[in-house]
């Protein structure tokens, strides 16, 4: 199975020619959104974030073909397919592409002839080139042809449409080019996409998640953490909600008060729960903006221990303020999770706590940084002091019934729940107003420094995933604004981006190279990959390909190469020939 497959050499190998035409091309189509500075783009995006086959690698028959001076049927600059080619291979070996054959969508009155798949891959090929906006589809990815041949089109069908339903008279010259019109239209995407049914994007994503926890993918223990994050649409969007909220004003002090200003706010919120150790999702909810956060927090958590089964524990979960809800916390009591959480400053906890400064078990931390670069390089040491404290009974409401009329009984007796004071902390030092932190907990607390940096984690899940998502996945451009169109988005956005991280973790298993410590965000890896990556070119002789160096190609048709490799070399057809296992006469 594996000799028909992209190796992982060959897929390291494929982003200069791609982006040797864009640097060329760049000049004569200046503009952030001209059709080749999208393309130019997109390439770097898919080389950073990584098709379905529908032709074998035939790497020896088609060499002798070339050396025996056959023509040529097709040749196309490797580019992003193969990335594209090793990532659909890594979905079809662990079972995800079977999911997506699970997706069911609305009845029609007409059944459309193009596979519902390939629609579902090239939509993940948009959101793996990091397109901002869904029309940019056709000119970056519907128009390449290397990339319609992976997911399964032919050459006539991308050159002049899967069937002639809106086909128009060509606008240029009869004698000129014939432009590629591509298999599909963006419309028909955006059609088939909306039409999915709901509840069948959460089983595929929650089964995605039981997959990747069936093969290793996460720890066996998950320290995880929980949060909600808003996407945003516009007023027009057809089924959104709406909240209106303070909005941070700028400083605007008139009579010696900051006035407040009003904004609403129009969209959908996300609650997932994450593991910021293989940075993968457990579990994810969507409905619209107006819903509190805690409303469904329960439902997701239960989501994550389910989709993980018994081949991972979450043992701890990190929440904001926003959850804060006594029947909530008592039931991760009662599944056995710790839990880490700030108290709100108005409640009668939180005064308690600060009351029983000096009582409990004090614990500080001093570390050593480096600020700045060269001759302004200096040292800077933070600062940690926090306490302990157990057995704190002034927070009513955490028990079964939560907050209520049962406080005011004779008989009441409120569970006991213990504290961590933050004195002093980095964000103390650029913040001395703030005012003091504490963490409440349902675990140990003789290790204060150990709770502290249980929920001092909880920002990873704001960084590494909503910020990223927004502003480099571009998960608020949905390909129609409405529920519908932001809801298939949204789960498909996450879940690729899972994908992606995972297939990152498989490549560099695969490889041998794992950094340990360091950080393989997305960003990062699309720079090692540009640093790594030669020449290559891929040839399709109908159902059959192969991946040469472009050297490789002159040589085998008769041309000699005086450097191939940048050095003065003599490398012959039979040396290729052999190379590639093809039989010599």
């Amino acid at each position: 199975m594996h000799e028909n497959l992209l190796n992982l050499k060959d897929l390291m190998h494929i982003y200069p020619i791609i982006s040797i035409s864009y640097n060329l091309t760049s000049l004569c189509f200046p503009g952030n959104n001209s059709p080749m500075s999208l393309t130019g783009n997109a390439s770097k995006n898919i080389a950073d974030r990584l098709a379905w086959h529908t032709a074998s690698r035939d790497q020896a028959g088609i060499a002798k073909n070339l050396a025996d001076g056959k023509d040529i049927p097709e040749v196309y600059g490797l580019g992003e397919a193969g990335l594209f080619d090793e990532f659909f291979y890594f979905l079809d070996r662990f079972g995800f592409t079977t999911l997506f054959t699970k997706l069911e969508l609305k009845p029609k009155k007409r059944n459309s002839p193009v596979p519902f798949m390939r629609i579902i891959f090239v939509y993940m090929m948009r959101i793996v080139a990091g397109l901002q906006f869904f029309w940019h589809m056709d000119p970056v990815i519907l128009s390449s042809q290397s990339l319609m041949r992976l997911v399964g089109f032919n050459g006539r069908q991308i050159k002049e449409g899967y069937c002639d339903r809106g086909r128009k008279k060509p606008v240029c010259d009869e004698k000129g080019p014939i432009p590629i019109r591509g298999p599909v239209s963006c419309d028909f995407i955006r059609d088939t996409l909306v039409s999915i049914v709901a509840p069948t994007l959460e089983k595929m994503f929650n089964r995605g998640i039981s997959i990747l926890a069936a093969h290793k993918f996460f720890p066996k223990t998950v320290h995880a953490l929980l949060d909600a994050s808003v996407i945003e649409s516009t007023e027009k969007c057809k089924g959104c909600g709406k909240v209106t909220k303070e909005k941070p004003p700028e400083l605007r002090l008139r009579r010696k008060r900051i006035r407040k200003v009003l904004e609403t706010v129009f969209g959908f919120k996300i609650w997932v729960v994450w593991d910021p150790n293989s940075r993968l999702p457990l579990a994810m909810r969507f409905t619209t903006i107006e819903v509190h956060d805690i409303n469904l927090a329960q439902e997701v958590v239960q989501q994550a221990v389910d989709n993980l089964g018994k081949h991972v524990k979450i043992t701890s979960l990190a929440i904001d303020r926003g959850f804060t809800d006594g029947i909530f916390m008592w039931w991760l009591k009662t599944k056995n999770i710790t839990f880490f959480i700030p108290a709100k400053a108005n409640l009668d906890v939180y005064k308690d706590a600060l009351s029983c400064i000096g009582t409990g078990n004090l614990c500080n931390r001093d570390k050593t940084r480096t600020v700045g670069a060269g001759k302004n390089k200096t040292k800077v040491t933070d600062h940690w002091a926090v306490e302990g404290l157990e057995n704190l009974t002034s927070a009513e409401y955490y028990g079964p019934l939560g907050s209520g009329s049962h406080q005011n009984s004779k008989t009441f007796v409120p569970n006991s729940i213990n504290a961590v004071v933050v004195h002093h902390d980095p964000f103390k030092d650029n913040n001395p107003n703030s005012k003091t932190m504490v963490i409440l907990t349902n675990g140990s607390v003789d290790k204060p420094l150990a709770v502290y940096d249980r929920y001092d984690a909880r920002s990873e899940i704001e960084n590494s995933l909503f910020r990223e998502a927004k502003q480099a996945w571009f998960i608020e451009r949905p390909p129609v604004n409405t529920k519908a169109g932001f809801m298939v988005h949204v789960y498909l956005t996450i879940f690729v981006m899972a994908l992606t991280t995972a297939f990152r973790d498989w490549m560099d298993q695969q490889d041998k190279i794992e950094l340990k410590g360091k950080d393989t965000g997305i960003r990062k890896f699309r720079e090692k990959v540009k640093e790594e990556n030669g020449n290559k070119l891929i040839i399709f002789d109908q159902d059959r390909y192969a991946i040469f160096d472009a050297y490789e190609v002159f040589i085998l048709c008769g041309r000699n190469v005086l450097k191939p490799t940048g050095t003065p070399e003599k490398i012959t057809a039979q040396d290729i020939l052999k190379k590639y296992g093809a039989q010599l006469e």
